[in-house]
């Protein structure tokens, strides 16, 4: 770290203990590839690799301090994201033990990370990794040399833009619906979006606003090669036209079985770019209404608190084999909690956090790589492994339960972090 970002971590950390403020600061950087490589998720991908850019990709970064602990949230225009590297780093040179690497899952990024039967990195996919973390630890470093006094707020909507592709067929077993261009809303789906609104506690102005929502970003299909980041880049770019001076990023959740109902499947690039836009622009519509009544979390007193692990599960199918899942559960102001879980898991997983997380606004980070271990891929809840499909148990190598099991520990660390665990038992 730098002599003067030091100084400036010092006395924003000085500042932030001595008035018991939330301190926060915001950056972002592009980082579409300078050169065409091949395209993330369609194994049947008919055009080849990138020819183009249709709107770049980009890595957004916020951090928070509360007195002496810190934490960064990185949304990332990817199909995924591992780097136990830039975790390291960001906690070794600028003093960040909590770092959540958040991907959109857009389908329309590069691939550059081991997988399936590629199990290694070619130099062209090596270096662009090492590009992303150098860019990413620069836009954490900026960030933290703008810290500014900050206030948090939320506020929820409910959008139904996607549905459940894994539908009951006649034989009792589930399988993949991947194309609806019908649009039929088939269920169940979680079509809630929770907003977090970082504000500037000095000037009353939006710096920040993160939109949560639980759809894969792959409106356009395999018939398209140029890169992109899909609706929610749509979302955030439209609204930070229209919210001048706010960074909005977008946090992808349990979206692991809900794909959109706006799917851009012609081939024509114009018309199906056409069609990404417009599921863009009605979320976004939707965020802009829900920002408007943004209501302050109040707290006694600002903190972050956390708890990272890593979880060793059997692989299903070869059991001489296991998975290492590192998951991290973080408590804002003892009243937002937020489940990062590295992989694509269920909506219902998502469901079982909001549902018994006990605080104010629960927060489900799917694809967020944060504590080491490795990219789970689909993680199932066990209704859905039973019945089977594309991610139930196709495509998936995960042990059967690790889905709950994996929301339990979220569940137990939360309890832990409020002081609920004692050493005796109470009172009868």
């Amino acid at each position: 770290m730098r002599p003067s970002l030091i100084l400036v971590a010092i006395a924003t950390a000085a500042l932030a203990q001595a008035q018991n403020l939330l301190m926060a600061g915001v950056a972002h950087v592009e980082i579409t590839p300078g050169e065409s490589m091949p395209m993330y998720g369609y194994f049947n991908r008919d055009c080849g690799p990138s020819n183009g850019t249709h709107d770049p990709l980009f890595a957004k970064a916020l951090v928070l301090q509360a007195g002496d602990s810190r934490m960064a949230i990185v949304t990332m225009d990817l199909g995924s994201i591992v780097s136990d590297r830039l975790r390291r780093e960001v906690n070794e040179k600028l003093h960040i033990p909590v770092l959540l690497l958040s991907a959109s899952h857009t389908h329309s990024a590069p691939s550059f990370l081991p997988y399936g039967s590629n199990p290694t990195q070619g130099p062209q996919a090596q270096a662009y990794q090492a590009e992303i973390e150098r860019k990413v630890l620069d836009a954490i470093e900026e960030a933290s040399r703008a810290m500014f006094p900050a206030r948090l707020g939320v506020a929820r909507g409910s959008l139904q833009l996607g549905y459940n592709r894994l539908l009951l067929r006649e034989n009792g077993r589930a399988r993949a619906l991947f194309d609806n261009l019908e649009r039929v809303p088939y269920g169940p789906v979680d079509p809630e979006f929770v907003l977090l609104r970082v504000d500037d506690a000095t000037s009353g102005k939006s710096r920040a606003l993160l939109v949560h929502y639980a759809v894969h970003a792959v409106v356009l299909g395999p018939t398209s090669c140029k890169y992109s980041a899909d609706y929610p880049g749509v979302m955030q770019s439209g609204l930070e036209k229209q919210l001048e001076g706010t960074q909005v990023m977008f946090v992808q959740g349990g979206a692991g079985d809900i794909n959109p109902l706006f799917q851009a499947r012609s081939g024509n690039e114009a018309a199906d770019f056409a069609v990404m836009q417009k599921m863009g622009e009605l979320l976004a519509a939707e965020v802009l209404r829900a920002n408007r009544a943004v209501k302050p979390i109040e707290a006694s007193t600002s903190s972050i608190q956390s708890k990272a692990e890593v979880l060793t599960f059997a692989d299903r199918w070869d059991k001489t084999k296991t998975i290492d899942i590192g998951i991290t559960t973080v408590l804002i102001n003892g009243m937002i909690a937020i489940a990062a879980v590295p992989g694509e898991a269920m909506h219902k997983l998502q469901r079982t956090w909001k549902e018994q997380a006990d605080v104010p606004v629960p927060l489900f980070y799917g694809y967020t790589y944060s504590s080491g271990g490795t990219w789970a891929g689909y993680i199932p809840d066990l209704r859905t492994a039973a019945y089977g499909g594309y991610g139930a148990d196709v495509t998936t190598n995960i042990e059967v339960g690790a889905g709950e099991a994996i929301m339990l520990h979220h569940l137990t660390n939360l309890y832990g972090l409020q002081g609920m665990w004692h050493g005796k038992p109470g009172k009868p």
